[in-house]
Parts: C-alpha cells; sequence; structure tokens
C-alpha cells in the first residue's frame, strides 16, 4: 500500500511538472508573438443600422404634384409603362445615424397598384421613380437627371443645410466619394451610388449589388 502511494505521488508529480512545462512554453510563444507585434483582430461586417421612428423618419411617398399627375419642372408623368425602360441607381439616407427609409411609390401616381411592400404600377410615372422601399431607384433611360429632380418629385426639401424634415449639415457621397457641391445638382446615373447624411457620420457604401434592370 505504501508502494502503491508512492506511485502514486510520484505520477501525481510527474503531471505537475509537465503542466508547468507546458504553461512555460505557451508563455513564451505569448512573449515572441508580442515583440512582432498584435495579432490581427477579424474585421466585423457591418451591422445594418435601424431605421428611425417619428414623422421625420417616416416620409410620405409623394408630394401634392405628383399625387394629381402635375408637371414638376421640366418632368412629366407618363402613362404606359412610364416611358420606357429603365436602368438603376441607388441612393440611401441616414439622419443621427438612423436610416430614413425611402419608400416605395415616389414618382408613381395614384391610384398605385400594390403587391406587399411593392409598387407596381399607377396612373403614371415621372422619370425618376421607386417602386420598393430599398432606395433603389429606376431612371428612365436616355433621362439627364439629378438628385434633385428625385426630391422634386418625391416633393421633398433638399439643399446643403436640409434634408427631408432636418435641418443640418447634409454630407453628400457619390460612390463613395464626398460631394461637396449643392446636393440637387449630383447626377444620377446607371449605377450610381449615392449617399445623404445629417448628424452623426455613417460610412459611405461605395458599392451595390444592383439587379437586372426593369
Amino acid at each position: 500500500m505504501v508502494r502503491a502511494a508512492r506511485l502514486s505521488a510520484t505520477a501525481l508529480a510527474l503531471v505537475a511538472v509537465a503542466a508547468a512545462v507546458a504553461a512555460a512554453a505557451a508563455s513564451l510563444a505569448g512573449c515572441g508573438a508580442g515583440e512582432r507585434g498584435p495579432r490581427a483582430r477579424p474585421v466585423a461586417w457591418p451591422v445594418p443600422l435601424p431605421a428611425g421612428r417619428g414623422p421625420a423618419f417616416r416620409l410620405p411617398a409623394r408630394g401634392a404634384a405628383a399625387a394629381h399627375a402635375r408637371a414638376i419642372g421640366p418632368l412629366r408623368c407618363v402613362a404606359g409603362g412610364g416611358g420606357g425602360a429603365r436602368v438603376l441607381a441607388h441612393v440611401e439616407l441616414f439622419a443621427a445615424g438612423l436610416v430614413v427609409p425611402v419608400p416605395a411609390g415616389i414618382g408613381i401616381a395614384p391610384p398605385l397598384r400594390r403587391r406587399g411592400a411593392y409598387v407596381r404600377g399607377g396612373r403614371c410615372s415621372y422619370p425618376v421613380r421607386t417602386s420598393e422601399p430599398t432606395g433603389l431607384l429606376e431612371l428612365r433611360r436616355g433621362a439627364r437627371l439629378a438628385l434633385g429632380d428625385l426630391f422634386a418629385v418625391w416633393g421633398q426639401p433638399l439643399a446643403h443645410g436640409r434634408l427631408g424634415g432636418f435641418r443640418a449639415p447634409v454630407h453628400a457621397y457619390l460612390d463613395g466619394r464626398r460631394w461637396r457641391a449643392d446636393p440637387r445638382t449630383m447626377p444620377l446615373t446607371r449605377g450610381a451610388v449615392v449617399v445623404l447624411e445629417v448628424g452623426r457620420f455613417v460610412p459611405p457604401h461605395a458599392t451595390y449589388r444592383f439587379p437586372p434592370a426593369r
């Protein structure tokens, strides 16, 4: 029994020594890593931002002119498919670090034909319109459009110090690059990726994965 106890104690001592050696090796490895500099941390994908609440964030899809299919400057509401094929652009709006949703139905005069959150048609369409609440813009092919046209058809104000219901400096980006001129003059062309922000900075997207043209 005494011999067995001695063997057991010896085994425990060997296990303790092995554990100490392993701990020392791990410590040395850590020191070596520290001399080379800290390890790169995995980069997390951006977390989608929530939409804001309240009237300033939940804007109606059209003003009085578009609701009655009236001409808005040089822009006319055209029936029968809205004047031909469309190309796509994308716009995102942020205020105080929250999303300002771009509603479906901008540039489409009522009565509307809906399917869930999507607008499938209406009385007529302007050269710039939205049929889904994702910020996807449908532009009449060949039309020379600017961001100010979108907001004019939408019935919402846009200026250096105004974005819809928000009065604050507006930071505009086109394809990820700062646009310092009047935001209303930003061209809306095929594949344009537009970001407008007031308040807290949100890193702007430079690209967008577009679906097939409509």
